[in-house]
């Protein structure tokens, strides 16, 4: 009896995988009905701010990873020429195929591995009483650390076990599954993106210098993938680089359709780069007072990062120098001075902005 019962459940799943593969490409309202689920996303997570159930970086760390899902359901394809229907139809037909010989194989075979053919039924009547395990979940997880444990290599063990660690908050176990999947399976532009994601996770949303590194490698082998742009404009957002920012989710909208839900999720988030300043204080004003501390200091580090890597304006440069004064760290103003002064050697106005703030805080160079 239970044969019948596995053979209905592999017809099912073989119909599962077939049925999607028979119908047309999606149309436009399903792009819609994408962009209003991931627009539902974004007014709940701001609720939850309104509410103090999350702090500021937290609902930015939410909206971003939001982006990131809508991001990936299609624009691969949006901006790569599309196959002709004929070839379509044949990739469809082996799919089909592929799906009709290895799914029941499959399933056998791990069955064959991991269950137990020979044990009885349990009673009905108790499997009924039953109530559902809690700890079943974590039964597979350790299962499945315990397989990885004796075959540390087992790339596809790695791939399936990388989002749940992710998931359960064991970032390192994460990140440390995305760089062995690099390692034995080769480097790809998704999975760079994937361990730059984990490696944010792991820093409470944000991109790391570690992070942006696989960002850049990412987009150094796909300089057009849509999630590493944007991945790449939020963390350029992160460290206080607006018009970087702005700069590269421009151009990700203009090679974009705009039948594409992802080209109107990043539209907003330029919109918001372009908010008033204003609301960004009260933001951080509305935090308490510890937060208020971290917020603040990731941002003047951001800046700090940005200048010394790209350089900026003399009220920038400037910027940096009061801020790091008005978190007594006289060291990295007078740091930061010097840096400023290196930076503008060539601009005599900008190092007279930058000689009379220091002169008003009393902040003396090296």
């Amino acid at each position: 009896m239970i044969w019948i019962v596995f053979a209905l459940l592999t017809g099912a799943a073989v119909f599962s995988a077939l049925w999607p593969l028979s119908r047309p490409a999606p149309k436009l309202a399903e792009d819609a009905a994408d962009l209003a689920f991931y627009r539902a996303q974004i007014a709940e997570i701001d609720a939850e701010r309104e509410r103090g159930a999350i702090d500021a970086d937290q609902a930015e760390a939410a909206k971003a990873q939001a982006a990131r899902r809508l991001l990936a359901t299609a624009p691969q394809e949006a901006v790569k020429p599309s196959t002709s229907g004929t070839g379509a139809t044949g990739n469809r037909k082996i799919a089909a195929a592929l799906a009709l010989v290895f799914i029941p194989l499959v399933a056998l075979g791990l069955y064959s591995k991991v269950g137990h053919p020979d044990q009885p039924d349990a009673p009905l009547e108790a499997r009924l009483k039953a109530a559902p395990a809690r700890g079943d979940l974590m039964v597979a997880v350790a299962k499945m650390e315990a397989h990885l444990a004796a075959h540390p290599d087992d790339a596809k063990a790695l791939e399936l076990m990388a989002p749940i660690w992710q998931r359960m908050n064991n970032f390192a176990k994460a990140v440390q599954a995305r760089e062995d999947i690099i390692r034995l399976l080769g480097e790809t532009p998704e999975r760079r993106l994937r361990l730059a994601d984990a490696l944010a996770a792991a820093n409470e949303g944000a991109f790391s210098p570690q992070a942006v590194e696989q960002i850049d490698r990412a987009l150094e082998l796909d300089p057009k993938s849509p999630e590493g742009r944007y991945f790449r404009g939020l963390a350029a957002a992160q460290m206080g680089d607006v018009d970087k920012a702005r700069a590269v989710w421009k151009a990700l909208v203009a090679d974009l359709p705009e039948s594409v839900p992802a080209r109107k999720a990043v539209e907003e988030r330029i919109a918001e780069l372009d908010a008033p300043q204003g609301e960004a204080a009260q933001a951080v004003a509305q935090q308490a007072p510890a937060q208020q501390q971290q917020t603040i200091r990731a941002m003047v580090e951001g800046l700090a990062a940005r200048l010394a890597e790209k350089g900026g304006t003399p009220d920038e440069w400037a910027r940096l120098i009061r801020a790091y004064k008005v978190l007594n760290e006289d060291e990295k103003a007078k740091t930061a001075l010097d840096g400023a002064r290196k930076a503008l050697a060539q601009d005599a106005a900008g190092l007279e902005t930058i000689d009379a703030q220091a002169k008003e805080l009393g902040v003396d160079g090296k």
